[in-house]
């Protein structure tokens, strides 16, 4: 956010310094945290528990507890601990709901929550900035400057404890290590016991948060070395905005989509460059630091901004019309409309109020914090289930005809979407198009019988078959050579041939003289500048079956027509190796071919 990096400590409450009981209040909250994630983790009542209760009870765990050390303060505001129970209540619903889309436990398996553990830190933080600047006698509308202010000294103080508390592990790490030099064992294992690692790390992460909020000198100074930073950095990201921005008429959007990250490296640029802005600004006539050319190419840069977010939501556009809509293509819409919004923004302000400009970022960025807190709470709410949407947005697509059964993936729908993606493949089973077919019939009732992912379950089966009927399309060279044998390594390698631009062969030959074939797949592909390149990958028979041998990547001049035309018409010779193996005994020692 953008504002006042210098402003003096003392205007804040910081001048006061945390007293005793504050500093045993955070104290106690890491602690009760330490002690909580514990239990959590480690006592097997909590395994047999309702998801909705697991969820509920991390939840409140891992986010009350930083945020009541974050913003507790000698003077409280009337209402602090009514804003605290408040946004706890709000966390638990949320979290409640969140379970309750992991039901029933004995059927879905969701999985590590990184979405909502994302969406609940970034609404922890602003809360708590908002929280920290709303007054010392009763809350209160909290002033711009004071936003900005308590935004970076928390997430200072936040980067901090984590160095602090990474830093006494190590010293630990290293105690364990001497004594364990002179046969003393006791330290060793006490550092590695669950009962030690917990208390004692959140202790230390508490200690570590008294620490640098009482050493506020030292957070402003880190502060305004990290807004040095971003001034010497923030024009060359300006002309890299201007520049690329110029060169795109004449190369066209499409190498941007080809990368399949395209939208995700403009939105980078977008995001970093409005980070900069922010961490430049001052109260004063923006970038007042700069000579005026450099001025008006910053403000012609942010101008610009808004047409990559455009081509990003174009982009995300694009892949929802092709493959409908997913959690990661929701976020990302999200993200980008978020990122559009604030681009257009400053560019209006900029063309609108030209030199007075800086004057309306306040409004705006006071509006982006409440826009990101909404979103983060509403898109873990009922309001808008991103596995509701994506599993209704898979099903549309199929019952309409948009996607093909066989193309259709429904091991996504039962495995990644939760309790909405399991009700979906259950609607799906009186789906017509489904009854109609008895493999695909066969392979839903598979995937609902298992409650844990099963990698073998992966594909449709349609999608199988027609694996396996290209696979049996790839030319074997001799001709009349036995096709190679239904085995899954060899199934598994011959995958690589359904890339894009890529083409196989499969060529037998007995390459250890012991009489049985030995089968080498020829991966043959060509890159954009008109070269090709060559995989090739040898196969042979055990008592385990078959198993790749050798495999070796090159460049060459040949074309596949070509390849496939020398290798037909017997233009090779098979040669035994130069230099020979060392064995001791039958253990192969060393391989000069390797």
């Amino acid at each position: 956010m953008h504002g006042s990096s210098d402003q003096p400590t003392e205007t804040f409450d910081e001048q006061q310094g945390l007293g005793l009981p504050e500093k045993r209040l955070i104290v106690v909250a890491a602690l009760c945290q330490g002690f909580a994630l514990y239990a959590l983790k480690f006592f097997d009542a909590v395994n047999h528990w309702s998801p909705v209760w697991q969820f509920l009870c991390y939840t409140v765990a891992i986010a009350m507890p930083p945020l009541v050390i974050v913003t507790v303060k000698p003077r409280l505001a009337r209402g602090y601990w009514w804003v605290i129970a408040g946004y706890s209540a709000v966390l638990a619903l949320l979290a409640s709901y969140r379970g309750y889309q992991c039901t029933p436990a004995d059927t879905i398996q969701c999985g590590w929550p990184h979405d909502f553990c994302i969406a609940v830190g970034i609404a922890t933080f602003i809360v708590a900035f908002l929280l920290r600047a709303s007054g010392t006698e009763r809350l209160r509308r909290p002033s711009y400057p004071a936003l900005f202010h308590y935004s970076w000294d928390i997430a200072l103080t936040t980067g901090l404890t984590l160095v602090f508390t990474g830093i006494f592990w190590l010293i630990l790490i290293l105690w364990q290590a001497l004594f364990k030099l002179v046969g003393v064992a006791f330290f060793e294992q006490l550092f590695e016991q669950d009962w030690f690692f917990y208390p004692v790390t959140w202790l230390v992460a508490g200690c570590g948060a008294i620490l640098f909020r009482a050493q506020q000198s030292f957070v402003l100074t880190l502060k305004r070395l990290l807004r040095t930073m971003l001034v010497a950095l923030l024009p060359l990201l300006a002309v890299l905005t201007i520049v690329f921005l110029a060169t795109l008429p004449f190369t066209g959007l499409q190498p941007i989509w080809d990368t399949g990250r395209g939208s995700a490296l403009l939105l980078w640029l977008v995001a970093l460059l409005l980070f900069f802005t922010n961490g430049v600004i001052q109260d004063e006539f923006p970038f007042a630091r700069y000579p005026g050319w450099i001025n008006r190419v910053l403000l012609l840069a942010l101008v610009l901004a808004p047409f990559y977010t455009v081509f990003a939501l174009y982009g995300v556009t694009l892949r929802v019309q092709q493959y409908g809509w997913t959690p990661e293509r929701l976020w990302g819409g999200v993200v980008t409309l978020t990122l559009a919004l604030l681009a257009l923004s400053y560019s209006l302000s900029i063309l609108r109020w030209r030199g007075h400009w800086a004057e309306r970022l306040r409004r705006i960025n006071t509006g982006l914090a409440l826009w990101v807190l909404a979103i983060c709470l509403v898109t873990q709410s009922p309001l808008a289930n991103f596995w509701r949407i994506s599993a209704d947005s898979q099903v549309a697509r199929l019952a309409d005809g948009r996607v093909a059964l066989a193309d259709f993936d429904f091991y996504f729908l039962r495995n990644k979407l939760g309790r909405p993606g399991l009700e979906s493949l259950q609607a799906l089973q009186s789906l017509s198009v489904v009854k109609q077919d008895k493999k695909v019939a066969a392979y839903i009732e598979q995937l609902l019988e298992k409650k844990d992912p099963v990698w073998a379950l992966r594909e449709n089966p349609l999608q199988v078959e027609a694996r396996e009927r290209e696979m049996r399309e790839i030319p074997i060279l001799p001709e009349g050579a036995p096709p190679p044998p239904d085995a899954a390594q060899l199934q598994r390698d011959s995958r690589l041939c359904q890339a894009e631009q890529q083409n196989c062969l499969w060529l037998v030959q007995d390459l250890d003289g012991d009489g049985k074939p030995e089968y080498l797949l020829f991966i043959h592909g060509s890159r954009s500048d008109g070269n090709h390149w060559l995989h090739i990958k040898a196969h042979t028979s055990g008592q385990e079956g078959w198993r790749p041998v050798s495999s070796s990547r090159r460049n060459t001049e040949l074309s596949f027509a070509e390849l496939q035309q020398k290798l037909s018409g017997g233009q090779f010779n098979l040669r035994p190796p130069r230099w020979q193996s060392l064995y001791l005994g039958d253990e192969l020692m060393f391989d000069p071919t390797q």
